[in-house]
């Protein structure tokens, strides 16, 4: 009687094994958490993301799923180099964090984040569990990557090329119809103006969410491989073609009543679209669901094999190193660097044919600025000019994400082209010195001249013109000179009718004297 009453007391070995293992849990469950908080300002900030807020929660079913499920652990082999490469990655932690902070805009850091998160979590498993576990796991694990944000360059390329694709095939419908249409790039020209094909900035919202949705329907019916690759791709054709209706919708619109009827129809549009796109996805995942399919066999209770406790303790210490080391590297330069002041700007409402400038509502929800508009005036040579300007307070780092849509990668969008490579320039402009970004682009075979400022209150030089935030060597010069996100300014100011750059460059200086303001 007593000996069966010992046997079913925990031993203290036991006992020990559960809390390494409660331990190794806790610890990746805050890796995931950094990882996903690294996350957050562009799941925030850019609407094609906004789904990423979900990823998570879907991402810790998927894995509540799998444990239901676990095969019985396994031996491991080689198991003596997986530590190395476990600490290796967690050491790089530091580093990725050191110059992440300085540009959370860096999406090729965030998927170098992504990998290291990726080797840790599966070194531990495949030390828990064996081969068995990781092929069992690799899916959540993998799963996780579609909130990470596509490469900007790839992202654009994609997008881009499915809007001009979508704006071509609508005007060959609108044309067929009896409703004369122009493709000017990513804008359809009717009768009563110019339509952008959600907005020539924003791209298709639905591909990425389609994608990631299309993912998990596959894991959740336990689809074969097959079945999830059909699946993946009749949703990106089920994004597309439905964009193709809700376009051809908006443009109808349009050209039969006026543009302030796509204003009214552009968001219940966009909403009623996507969510059939996303009904017919699940239907279509009902209709290849195989009642057969199963992840695997229930296990009562998977028993995974002994990790060090030291080894999950040195992640830990990795991962409060590299936080609390880059609030110290930081923290440190910032009480030492000296920062100007910001300047401000006046409007020049009192010119020649001023008016205000709306900014479009899918505009500010993209910028997320704290203040700015637009206007536009005749200045007294005649010419037409136009002004954007907004400023970001300090930790808005959507004024960030905002180089990102600069002129030379909105304005092609729209039907414009690009004219030579970009002019960087210092200006002293009343006291103040401006780093100037001067564009020249032509439309309809006019010129536009582009000039184009963003501030971000470090005293500006050629050298940061030339580097900062814009190439690899730029954004690493940043984080080693301790420079973050304190606030931000924007200034696009748009000259029409100068054929040559050194008489608008002129032109510019004299306008913006009468703007910029010191303080």
């Amino acid at each position: 009687m007593n000996t069966a009453i010992l046997s079913a007391v925990p031993s203290a070995s036991a006992i020990s094994e559960r809390r390494v293992h409660w331990f190794a849990i806790v610890v990746l469950g805050l890796l995931w958490i950094e990882f996903a908080s690294r996350l957050r300002f562009e799941w925030t900030i850019n609407p094609q993301y906004g789904y990423g807020w979900t990823v998570p929660f879907l991402t810790a079913f998927l894995f509540w799923r799998r444990w239901q499920t676990a095969p019985v652990a396994t031996e491991t082999r080689s198991r003596f180099t997986l530590p190395g490469l476990i600490m290796a990655a967690a050491a790089c932690l530091l580093p990725v964090r050191l110059i992440q902070e300085a540009n959370p805009d860096w999406r090729l850091l965030s998927w170098t984040m992504a990998l290291l998160v990726v080797v840790i979590s599966s070194a531990l498993i495949y030390l828990a569990g064996g081969p068995a576990w990781l092929r069992h796991f690799a899916f959540p694990i993998a799963f996780f990557l579609v909130a990470v944000p596509w490469p900007t360059q790839f992202e654009q390329a994609i997008i881009q090329g499915l809007m001009r694709a979508d704006a071509a095939i609508n005007v060959e419908f609108l044309n067929a119809i009896g409703i004369s249409a122009v493709q000017l790039g990513n804008v359809i020209e009717v009768g009563s103006g110019f339509v952008g094909i959600d907005e020539a900035c924003t791209g298709i919202r639905s591909l990425q969410a389609t994608f990631m949705v299309s993912l998990f329907l596959g894991e959740f019916y336990a689809f074969s491989l097959t079945r999830r690759v059909l699946l993946v791709i009749a949703g990106a054709c089920l994004a597309f073609g439905c964009n193709l209706i809700r376009t051809f919708l908006l443009v109808w619109l349009g050209a039969e009543h006026g543009s302030q009827t796509i204003k009214n129809w552009h968001d219940p549009a966009g909403m009623s679209i996507l969510m059939i796109c996303l009904f017919a996805l699940w239907g279509l995942a009902l209709m290849l669901r195989d009642r057969q399919n199963q992840l695997g066999s229930a296990v009562a209770s998977p028993q995974p094999r002994r990790i060090s406790r030291l080894l999950v303790a040195s992640i830990l210490v990795a991962l409060i190193a590299a936080e609390l080391g880059t609030q110290l590297w930081y923290g440190i330069h910032e009480t030492r660097s000296v920062r100007m002041k910001p300047w401000t700007i006046g409007w020049p409402d009192t010119a020649s044919a001023w008016k205000s400038v709306p900014v479009a509502e899918s505009a500010q929800d993209l910028l997320r600025y704290n203040e700015g508009g637009g206007g536009a005036w005749t200045a007294e040579d005649g010419h037409s000019w136009t002004m954007y300007f907004f400023r970001w307070l300090p930790g808005r780092t959507a004024g960030l994400f905002v180089k990102n849509h600069r002129p030379d990668v909105c304005l092609p969008a729209s039907g414009m082209t690009q004219r030579g490579d970009v002019v960087n320039r210092i200006w002293e402009v009343n006291g103040v010195q401006l780093p100037i970004r001067s564009y020249v682009f032509e439309s309809g075979g006019a010129s536009l001249h582009v000039f184009y400022c963003y501030w971000d209150g470090s005293a500006p030089g050629v050298n940061d013109l030339n580097q900062e935030n814009w190439t690899a060597r730029g954004r690493i010069e940043a984080a080693r000179r301790g420079k973050r996100d304190v606030g931000a300014q924007m200034l696009e100011l748009v000259a029409s009718g100068y054929e040559d750059l050194t008489v608008a460059e002129r032109a510019a200086r004299a306008e913006l004297a009468k703007i910029v303001r010191r303080g």
